[in-house]
């Protein structure tokens, strides 16, 4: 069964959005490596698994995985206080047409994810 044209497009739009969030970070969020020194923050894991969901048409199932379970890419963000990089940002954005695709099970992991945050890092 092929995708409708909307649905094509918004996945487009998704997988455009979450690479935008990994080539940001990866010029603008640096961490702290083991030795002390700092390194600009690449999620070289992030980035193959949204190429892959991509390729195989499964972004949005893939886009939801990452996002179900907290992840170090969430952790270096967090330090970083850059909560506009975090994925779950997309996924609760209502006016972006792939909001809709995700399950509400998947928006609240992400509203929830969200919450935390702002708990931990007030202001």
């Amino acid at each position: 069964m092929e995708e409708s044209n909307e649905i094509a497009a918004a996945k487009a739009e998704l997988y455009a959005d979450a690479e935008q969030i990994y080539e940001r970070a990866r010029h603008e969020v640096t961490i702290e490596r083991k030795d002390g020194s700092e390194q600009r923050y690449a999620a070289t894991r992030f980035k193959q698994q949204i190429d892959r969901g991509r390729s195989d048409g499964t972004i949005v199932s893939t886009v939801a995985h990452i996002v179900r379970r907290r992840t170090v890419g969430f952790g270096h963000l967090e330090a970083a206080k850059r909560p506009d990089l975090m994925l779950e940002v997309l996924i609760l954005d209502e006016s972006k047409s792939y909001h809709r695709l995700f399950s509400p099970t998947t928006i609240e992991i992400a509203r929830e994810r969200m919450e935390e945050y702002r708990r931990r890092n007030p202001g």
